[in-house]
């Protein structure tokens, strides 16, 4: 939660936040997603990255687009005023992000015109997502290597 008013959450708190915002973009490669989309979704770093990411599966080659696949996880409603134009909204979120590779991901994300409320929670997840694809490759080399040693 919003650390509101500042200074509110407890030195425990504050650290286990910040241990599991480093860790939070791991739950949207591999859980279902429901994508909750009103006008100011487009606007905002969080929402944006989180449907990137529900748009992705993890292969043993890095991140792939899950969008018409067997992998596909998010399902989005729109709310609000948006669902006045819903399939608009919704082809219009498929296509910005459904085939972004981490790079692509990475240089529209940066943009200033995509807002955060913690500037500084927008520079702890921007490098990782450049790295994604290596810490996906890793994670299955880690598991095969597992597996092999389990067997010999």
């Amino acid at each position: 939660p919003q650390d509101h008013p500042k200074g509110s959450r407890s030195a425990e708190d504050a650290a286990a936040f910040k241990r599991m915002l480093k860790e939070v973009n791991r739950l949207y490669l591999g859980t279902t997603v429901l994508i909750l989309l009103d006008l100011s979704y487009v606007s905002r770093f969080w929402t944006q990255f989180e449907s990137w990411l529900s748009m992705q599966f993890a292969t043993p080659d890095g991140l792939k687009p899950a969008v018409g696949t067997k992998n596909e996880r998010h399902h989005i409603v729109c709310i609000q005023n948006a669902a006045e134009q819903s399939e608009l909204h919704e082809k219009m979120l498929i296509q910005s992000w459904a085939t972004k590779t981490p790079e692509q991901a990475h240089a529209f994300l940066s943009k200033p015109d995509v807002t955060v409320t913690n500037q500084g929670d927008k520079d702890l997840q921007l490098p990782k997502i450049k790295a994604l694809d290596a810490t996906v490759q890793g994670a299955f080399g880690d598991i095969s290597r597992s597996l092999e040693d389990e067997l010999a």
